[in-house]
């Protein structure tokens, strides 16, 4: 790595230190770098800005993102809490198990983890409240059970790995299905053995199998919605921005005719809103793309690889290594530049080590997400101390324990490939 790469990277770091936004942080980086530090002509930023929002796959992204903005306003939420509700509220901790259950239902229809904090927090942190909780400690959880909303299929961040690191899209979107399905179920024991070991929250609904179908056939047509996303790409019918395209369709249908609560105003409003978050990731595609470039150009991955390659021998070592890297990486930067700047450099080592890129993806994804519960910009933890009503101070030493039950599956991840690739074709 040369000088000038290193300056950049400092630059671009400075910048966000003093809070200036990631998309403008990476530009003026790449900026100065071609105006003091070479002599390529300014006009290649906005060159390569372009380049990196130009994929077809792409388009995925602002599909999903409406698709789950359409499913939460349109009467989803309040039918997935009722439903883990009825399947789970009879065990120790039961409010506490359904608020993961229903995050992870829900992460499986936005793709999301602040829109799943948003959603499924605004009814259970009250709930959990009246039941006996901590504020802090019931906003830590849904902050923490908000995690899988980028993990569980569709997933924002396994669209963007997949297009860097060139590998399927589809692959990676059933890729998250086991370790999602993993690590709620790490948390759900983690919880329930919290809760029988304080005595807290024993009050347990009884089980009704009555219950459980009355609730199931009420949220009958949310849950198709993963199925029909899902179903789509793994049978081949659709390509992923196909089917990213069908669930929005699909959704709309739903809110406006089925549960008939998305009306005209709201359909506008929820455009709105994600139209502007659309916009946002994908101005910090392109601002990555030409930061990208610039450390290219220096020989960065190169250097990376040669690092690598020339002093860990072994892959599992690396992968380690990388998730050390991924967790400190994800306290700063928030969890879609990350995936971003990493998976073009790191993806080629991991291929140099011979390991499945989709395997690496997961461990990638799923290290970065646990950063929207660690401070400082853990977007989890700001949404779910607003949707609580609690401070942030409050919250934050309740999460600690929540990350570090996550690390330890993120660990068994690491070790056990199997988890990631199981259902998977060959590579």
């Amino acid at each position: 790595m040369t000088v000038e790469a290193g300056i950049v990277i400092i630059a671009f770091l400075g910048l966000m230190l003093i809070g200036v936004p990631v998309a403008v942080a990476l530009i003026v980086s790449a900026l100065g770098y071609i105006v003091f530090m070479s002599n390529v002509p300014v006009s290649v930023v906005a060159q390569q800005a372009l380049a990196g929002t130009d994929a077809f796959t792409l388009m995925a992204v602002p599909y999903f993102i409406v698709a789950g903005s359409l499913m939460e306003s349109g009467g989803i939420s309040r039918r997935i809490v009722d439903l883990a509700r009825s399947m789970v509220g009879w065990m120790p901790g039961g409010l506490a198990v359904v608020t993961i259950i229903a995050s992870m239902f829900f992460a499986a229809m936005t793709g999301a983890g602040a829109a799943t904090t948003a959603a499924v927090g605004a009814m259970m942190i009250p709930a959990l409240a009246r039941d006996g909780y901590d504020r802090g400690y019931a906003s830590a959880l849904q902050a923490s059970a908000g995690v899988f909303g980028p993990i569980i299929p569709p997933s924002i961040l396994m669209v963007l790995y997949a297009v860097n690191a060139q590998v399927s899209v589809g692959d990676m979107l059933i890729a998250g299905v086991l370790p999602g399905i993993f690590l709620g179920a790490l948390l759900i024991t983690f919880v329930m053995i919290k809760s029988l070991r304080n005595k807290q929250s024993l009050m347990r609904e009884p089980f009704s199998v009555r219950g459980v179908a009355v609730n199931l056939a009420r949220s009958f047509w949310a849950l198709m919605t993963p199925v029909i996303i899902l179903g789509g790409i793994y049978t081949g019918i659709l390509t992923p921005t196909e089917a990213a395209a069908a669930g929005c369709f699909y959704s709309v249908i739903v809110g406006v005719f089925i549960y008939r609560e998305l009306t005209p105003s709201g359909l506008l409003a929820v455009l709105y809103r994600s139209f502007k978050l659309a916009a946002g990731i994908m101005l910090i595609v392109g601002a990555t793309r030409a930061f990208g470039w610039v450390l290219t150009r220096e020989g960065l991955p190169q250097a990376a690889a040669a690092w690598f390659t020339d002093t860990i021998t072994n892959p599992s070592i690396f992968l380690f290594a990388c998730v050390g890297l991924f967790l400190v990486a994800g306290f700063f930067i928030d969890a879609v530049p990350n995936v971003l700047i990493f998976a073009p450099i790191l993806a080629p080592v991991a291929m140099a080590y011979d390991i499945d890129l989709r395997h690496f993806g997961i461990v990638m994804v799923v290290a970065f997400c646990l950063g929207l519960i660690t401070p400082p910009v853990g977007v989890n933890l700001f949404v779910a101390s607003e949707v609580g009503n609690v401070p942030l101070r409050k919250v934050v030493p309740h999460a600690w324990p929540f990350f570090g039950i996550l690390v330890l599956g993120l660990i068994v991840l690491v070790a056990v490939p199997q988890l990631s690739t199981a259902i998977l074709p060959p590579a």
